[in-house]
């Protein structure tokens, strides 16, 4: 590290000498009900729309709470609004973010900003900071509560993409800068650029060494929710096959109905939240169950068979990783595509000059139209909000025939 760099960092209160983790101003966000969570950033936020990803994850790791979510993300923006002035001088996109975040009406804001800048290297480190203060100056004005996201980190990638490994210098003073931002704000920070990394060597977050791909942002989506309301690990469910009629209830289900039939076990589960995801990707549901015959067992839920195991694997705990509540997860996550498909064109009409710039006297009468999304929207929400709760399911645990006596 240069002295010039160090004085830069010095210069802007960031500290040495410990991870950002000892930065984290908070130890998460708690969610209220009826929390409109607005996602305000560059490409990095902008892209997050088309997954639906951190949407569900709050959404269904919170399904007491009615949450909304608007993404108003713009590929390329910085904390000076610039990429969203379009035809307008560069100075009138700061007005224009600062309305579209009100128009939004956010209780909570997640902010993504940094990767942009840090191509301008250390010299442009003050002009940044000083800009993002102001951006959240202005943001305190919604009187919502924030997290601050930083940068990812570019992945290496074959040739002939270059290496990042400079860039990364660069993304990493950022990335400490806004952590130091966050800690004398008392703001949330969320460090993607050191926790989002690939899980193997052949395992690729981006699709082009800078903007993630769907792994990238489902794992992204893990790693924030953690911090936001989501963040509890859903306990294993414990059966014993050799207590029928036993009902409980713990902190995560309702188990009641557990009959025993020949080779076969029945009970009716109901989960207090749809499945949570895990570090891996994954939704997590672990079951296991105990005083089961020797042999091989499958497990269907609703009537669809979901896994087979033998009787020592259901007595350590096997994944579920499919079946009624992962489908249900995933229309979740579809209508929250569908519902950010709807709100991007609302907010932002791809014939906006004609809508509402500078050649609005030609066809400025279409702007009528535009508020003929919000129940489009509207639609899409309601159906999450009826999804998000879980119903009572029955699991039936069955011997296969043939199996080991």
């Amino acid at each position: 590290m240069t002295r010039r760099i160090l004085f830069t960092l010095l210069t802007l209160g960031v500290v040495f000498g410990r991870g950002t983790d000892a930065l984290d101003a908070a130890d998460g966000l708690e969610l209220r009900d009826g929390d409109r969570i607005v996602l305000l950033g560059n490409t990095l936020i902008e892209r997050a729309q088309t997954y639906g990803y951190l949407e569900t994850m709050l959404t269904i790791g919170n399904p007491g709470l009615g949450l909304t979510f608007r993404n108003i993300g713009w590929s390329a923006d910085n904390v000076f609004g610039h990429s969203r002035a379009v035809f307008d001088s560069a100075a009138k996109g700061f007005g224009k973010l600062r309305k579209q975040v009100a128009d939004a009406k956010p209780t909570v804001l997640i902010i993504g900003y940094g990767s942009n800048a840090a191509y301008d290297g250390p010299a442009a480190l003050p002009a940044f900071v000083a800009g993002y203060k102001r951006l959240l100056d202005a943001l305190a004005e919604t009187g919502a509560r924030m997290a601050l996201l930083s940068p990812v980190r570019l992945e290496k990638m074959k040739p002939p993409l270059p290496d990042p490994a400079g860039q990364n210098k660069n993304l990493a003073l950022y990335t400490a800068a806004i952590a130091g931002i966050a800690a004398e704000r008392r703001l949330l920070f969320i460090d993607l650029f050191r926790r989002l990394r690939a899980d193997s060597p052949d395992e690729q977050l981006t699709s082009n060494g800078i903007h993630l791909n769907a792994l990238g942002y489902l794992k992204a989506g893990h790693l924030i929710s953690g911090r936001i309301g989501a963040g509890a690990k859903a306990a294993a469910l414990t059966i014993d096959a050799g207590k029928p009629g036993v009902a409980f209830a713990t902190n995560d289900y309702v188990v009641e109905g557990l009959e025993k039939k020949g080779g076969a076990i029945t009970f009716k589960v109901l989960r207090d939240s749809l499945p949570r995801f895990s570090a891996a990707g994954g939704a997590e549901q672990i079951l296991r169950v105990t005083g089961l015959r020797s042999g091989e067992y499958v497990l269907r839920v609703d009537g669809v068979e979901v896994v087979k195991a033998d009787s020592g694997q259901w007595k350590a705990g096997v994944h579920v990783g499919s079946g009624p509540d992962y489908e249900r997860i995933e229309k979740i996550r579809k209508l929250a595509v569908e519902k950010n498909f709807f709100y991007f064109h609302r907010y932002r009409p791809a014939n906006w000059p004609y809508i509402y710039g500078f050649r609005k006297h030609e066809q400025g009468n279409n702007a009528v139209e535009i508020p003929l999304f919000d129940p489009l929207i509207t639609e899409k929400e309601a159906a999450i909000s009826r999804l998000r709760v879980p119903v009572t399911r029955v699991y039936e645990l069955a011997r296969v025939k043939g199996g080991a006596k």
